[in-house]
């Protein structure tokens, strides 16, 4: 994976994580198939799930921010890439990385929601096999989460 690439995951993961509070339970449902990504690991050993205060949303021009970072399980790695073969038809694939295993990086666009709301899917396995799973919903742009996360 180019290093770039690892930059823009590894940002994005400690800017959210810093600035974040931890879920609670929410039944947030974005209709797509990883909400059973959230729902099923939310309470999970070796998982942590967070979300931003409305504040930050605000600041960032995000609507919807949710993340989970889930240590070392196959299972739930398993269940993700499923989940995202699924999600992902139809997006706009703006970085996929897979090897023989199946997906290993990635950040797509999704269709706009019906309020007009951009949506973006981005996913991230290292070699530590800590999972990364971020679902953001808001008025910024590709190239706008793209210039924020590069400016941190």
């Amino acid at each position: 994976m180019r290093k770039s690439a690892k930059y823009l995951f590894y940002s994005i993961s400690i800017l959210f994580f810093c600035f974040s509070t931890e879920i609670k339970a929410e039944n947030f449902n974005t209709g797509l198939r990883i909400d059973e990504v959230f729902q099923r690991y939310a309470r999970a050993r070796n998982v942590t799930m967070v979300e931003l205060s409305q504040e930050m949303l605000e600041m960032y021009n995000m609507k919807h921010y949710r993340s989970i970072a889930i240590k070392n399980n196959p299972e739930a790695l398993k269940f993700i890439r499923e989940c995202l073969e699924i999600d992902q038809r139809g997006a706009r694939k703006i970085k996929e990385v897979t090897d023989e295993n199946g997906i290993i990086s990635a950040y797509y666009q999704l269709a706009a929601t019906d309020e007009g709301l951009n949506r973006f899917v981005l996913f991230n396995v290292n070699k530590q096999n800590l999972i990364t799973l971020v679902y953001i919903e808001g008025d910024l742009d590709s190239d706008d989460l793209i210039t924020l996360l590069f400016s941190l």
